[in-house]
């Protein structure tokens, strides 16, 4: 699906065709999953190269970035939080020269489809490609930055959980962490990725770029100030984790002492009945009046008397 904006007195408005003609008009052109047919049709009016598909999912850095006379190349990384189990990094192309930039993703991504919305009610005076991109990256790092801050609300909810001992909801919380921990990863890849083509943009020599370059700056001070930050919810993810798994080996530990306490406590007990269970013929005790009164008590001392040594020292 192509979306695209072109300048008209100054004022952002929406290429509502898709011809050719039209397009070469716009300002900013978004392709959300396209099609075979799309990608011939970005090719013939971009004046840059148009990867592949295939090229476009690639993140590794001699694909990451390519220059060219009239602009260039750059594949980033945007946090998608789909749902508790489809959280991903969706990877975006941005294809910038001097007259438009495109932007080629295979999911739908919320920072640019808030920017497309921007545009339509027409809230933003961005009249270059370049302010476009750097806008697109602030948005970026501003929910990043978001996406931090609930992540420390739950982190602080799941502790509250975990550490208290008593809590049945400890095995949950795993999940819980185990979920938030995949998260964090994910913000950290896209903070990494981004400080990368913020610097490949800073370092780049182009005339046309000076202007941003202190907004280039101060992107890359936000980066450095949420990496400390990611940093210290990972090492509370892992404390946290280590945290539920001990209390859950606590558990464990005294369901297994109980066992071994009951089992030493009904020992003696057990001795003494197997030994009057006996077939001998020769048993003084089976002819004694008081011999199975005798035989009970000596039972019940012999299971009482552990259980009280135990309980003496602590144990229980």
């Amino acid at each position: 699906m192509i979306q695209a904006f072109k300048i008209l007195d100054d004022q952002i408005e929406l290429i509502k065709t898709q011809e050719e003609n039209s397009l070469k008009e716009a300002i900013w052109i978004d392709i959300n999953e396209p099609s075979i047919e799309e990608m011939s049709l970005i090719s013939k009016i971009s004046s840059l190269p148009v990867p592949s598909l295939d090229e476009i999912q690639e993140i590794e850095s001699s694909s990451h970035y390519e220059s060219y006379d009239k602009g260039f190349q750059l594949n980033c990384l945007f946090l998608q939080l789909i749902g508790r189990d489809d959280n991903s990094n969706a990877n975006v192309l941005f294809l910038v020269s001097q007259d438009n930039i495109i932007t080629i993703c295979q999911d739908e991504v919320p920072e640019l489809r808030l920017l497309r919305k921007y545009f339509k009610k027409n809230t933003l005076q961005l009249l270059t490609p370049k302010e476009i991109l750097i806008k697109l990256m602030e948005m970026k790092i501003d929910r990043v930055a978001d996406t931090l801050e609930d992540s420390y609300k739950r982190l602080n909810k799941i502790g509250k959980n975990v550490l208290c001992v008593d809590s049945d909801g400890i095995e949950d919380a795993i999940e819980d962490l185990a979920q938030e921990d995949d998260t964090l990863g994910m913000i950290r890849l896209c903070l990494m990725d981004t400080q990368r083509d913020m610097l490949i943009l800073q370092k780049r020599k182009s005339k046309w770029l000076d202007e941003e370059k202190e907004d280039i700056s101060d992107i890359l001070m936000d980066i450095d100030t949420l990496m400390p930050h990611n940093t210290f919810l990972s090492e509370k993810t892992d404390f946290l984790m280590n945290a539920a798994q001990g209390f859950i080996n606590i558990q464990q530990n005294k369901i297994i002492k109980i066992f071994s306490i009951a089992s030493v406590v009904f020992l003696p007990p057990t001795m003494i009945a197997s030994i009057y269970g006996m077939n001998f013929r020769i048993m003084p005790e089976l002819s004694w009046h008081y011999g199975y009164p005798f035989a009970i008590l000596l039972i019940a001392i012999s299971g009482i008397a552990p259980y009280l040594f135990f309980k003496k020292k602590g144990w229980l």
